[in-house]
């Protein structure tokens, strides 16, 4: 039988990126949104869009052929894959020192547990677990 700590645990890593998301204020969606509002008022006109699309387009076209291969698609995610890794992991180093130690890993987790944890009963449950995408039939 699994223990009640190993649930926690496993449930707590699988909603850590959604977690994190939601506690940053928006994660990824926030950024692209920044991306995109060249001029900073905080809406994206039709040109904005156009011009953002199209810097992310040339991005991820490394040969400017004005087609995104497969190669060149996987390439372009595994970038943005690290440089997303390179971030938390940064923030994750609290003293700085290059690597993580058992506190500064589990630190994330504890946090995540925290924000989950709506009722404080120290168990996330279903319910507790933000419903943005969830299917809720």
């Amino acid at each position: 039988m699994i223990s009640k700590k190993t649930i926690i645990l496993a449930t707590s890593i699988a909603f850590m990126t959604a977690g994190a998301a939601l506690a940053a204020g928006g994660g990824k969606w926030n950024n692209h949104f920044k991306d995109a509002d060249a001029n900073g008022d905080g809406q994206i006109t039709q040109e904005e869009l156009q011009n953002s699309q199209a810097t992310h387009f040339s991005q991820t076209d490394s040969n400017s052929d004005g087609q995104i291969s497969l190669v060149e698609m996987e390439q372009a995610m595994a970038k943005r894959m690290a440089e997303r890794m390179k971030s938390k992991f940064e923030k994750m180093d609290a003293d700085n020192s290059g690597s993580l130690t058992a506190d500064e890993f589990n630190a994330r987790m504890n946090k995540m547990m925290e924000h989950l944890d709506k009722n404080g009963d120290g168990v996330i449950s279903i319910d507790e677990i933000p419903q943005h995408g969830r299917d809720k039939s």
